[in-house]
């Protein structure tokens, strides 16, 4: 049996979104396809899979070679976003081994946060003049702010992980 369920998620809360996942798993449901807003499932046994996933810079065919020779699959892409399952075995499913990779993947998303304010920002100011243009300019201005919303509480976290690792040193 399967199951189709929309849902939005924001970038920046791609670790809300990892929890729904091994939740649903939990529940008998395994993701089988996922893409923008919609994830299929399909009925298999409870917490078979665990799920994670990943802010690629760039696709790369060796890596993902790689993720697969480990018993990594990935079962669905949004954009540069990769969805990966494996066998439950007992242990967390970790992608990143040291928080030197924890930080890079967020300075990843802090980019495209970043990326989302800039492409919005610049044409929502140039049209709040022009009448005719101005609720688009108004619609990009809404995007620019949710943007920098996410980018601050980035931001934020990636500060704490790294005032913590200070304390380590």
């Amino acid at each position: 049996m399967k199951k189709i369920i929309h849902r939005t998620f924001f970038i920046w809360n791609f670790e809300k979104e990892i929890a729904w996942l091994n939740e649903m798993s939990r529940q008998g449901w395994q993701l089988c396809r996922a893409g923008f807003f919609v994830y299929e499932f399909e009925q298999g046994q409870p917490g078979e899979y665990q799920y994670q996933l990943q802010l690629l810079r760039k696709t790369d065919p060796d890596y993902l070679a790689f993720l697969e020779e480990t018993g990594i699959q990935v079962v669905g892409r949004c954009l540069n976003w990769i969805y990966l399952k494996k066998k439950s075995d007992g242990q967390p499913f970790e992608i990143f081994s040291d928080l030197e990779g924890v930080l890079r993947h967020l300075d990843g998303v802090l980019a495209l946060c970043g990326v989302i304010m800039a492409v919005n920002v610049l044409p929502g100011f140039a049209n709040l003049a022009n009448s005719h243009l101005q609720q688009l300019s108004w619609l990009n201005l809404a995007l620019a702010a949710v943007g920098a919303f996410g980018f601050c509480k980035l931001y934020l976290r990636r500060r704490a992980l790294t005032a913590g690792q200070d304390l380590h040193r």
